[in-house]
């Protein structure tokens, strides 16, 4: 069994090995960059929240801006409801909430949910820059992994090899159907057409009555082509709000300007919120 105890040699070779390695760190740009990107790994600046009780909470707090006026919540790709039943049950101040999800094979079960809640709304289409028809690409029915795109994610065992066509139409008409005068939260998960989505909302974002919104940003934007820098220049520089990036813990990075390394295609969620509306979450400076 070893002694726990170093020699005087040992110690001074140790301090001698880290000064070394501080000393690399410091004068090698590139070990400085891999020592910042691991630091913000743990920190979990790199990617979004994983619950998804976090990503309801951060709708909920969007719910009371204005205390005369309940909120409004959109969840365009709702899948099974997940997501919706999450903001429900945490108990925010919703008038409406509108799920839309193009998937055929979901119309009965998001359907008989929203039977279930007076609050609630069910819009069987998906959401694009015009209205028209699209190819839903699929792995099996009612899969999270359902696109507009035919993505290639063979890599990860994955084949979307059968499609059906669904219905398209855009935020802005959908707003004037259920008769939305604002809309405190968005919330888009569309695998790859969130750009296009938000295209077809200019009349909501150009008045910004949508207070605040998330979107999803990884792999599926490798499909689409779709980068950081086309959400950058439509919502910031197009429309003036102001993107953040969800972080685990209920915090949010503010992204203050565009560069290159916003462009991670591991997984990120990104907030959105219009000019004069602040997070209530922590922010990280």
């Amino acid at each position: 069994m070893g002694s726990k105890f170093f020699t005087l040699g040992e110690t001074r070779m140790k301090t001698s090995v880290l000064s070394a390695i501080s000393a690399s760190i410091s004068h090698s740009k590139a070990l400085r960059a891999v020592f910042a990107w691991v630091n913000d790994w743990i920190g979990g600046f790199q990617y979004g929240s994983y619950t998804l009780k976090d990503e309801a909470a951060l709708a909920a707090s969007f719910c009371d801006l204005d205390p005369h006026q309940q909120g409004g919540v959109v969840d365009a790709g709702a899948n099974r409801g997940m997501y919706t039943k999450e903001v429900l049950h945490s108990g925010a101040p919703v008038s409406t909430l509108l799920m839309i999800e193009p998937a055929p094979a979901l119309n009965k079960e998001l359907s008989a949910l929203a039977e279930k809640h007076p609050s609630l709304m069910f819009e069987p289409v998906a959401v694009g820059a015009n209205p028209g028809t699209m190819d839903l690409h699929y792995d099996s029915e009612g899969s999270g992994l359902g696109s507009l795109y035919l993505r290639d994610i063979r890599h990860h065992g994955i084949a979307l090899s059968h499609s059906v066509p669904v219905p398209i139409t855009t935020l802005d008409e959908l707003a004037r159907k259920y008769e939305l005068e604002t809309t405190n939260y968005v919330k888009l998960d569309l695998e790859g057409h969130e750009l296009e989505a938000l295209k077809g909302a200019s009349q909501l974002l150009q008045s910004h009555k949508i207070k605040a919104l998330t979107f999803e940003f990884g792999g599926c934007n490798i499909d689409s082509r779709t980068y950081i820098k086309d959400f950058w220049q439509l919502l910031v520089d197009g429309y003036g709000y102001t993107l953040y990036r969800q972080l685990p813990r209920r915090r949010l990075l503010r992204l203050d300007n565009y560069s290159e390394s916003l462009e991670r295609f591991n997984w990120q969620n990104i907030l959105a919120c219009a000019p004069g509306v602040e997070p209530s979450w922590k922010i990280l400076p």
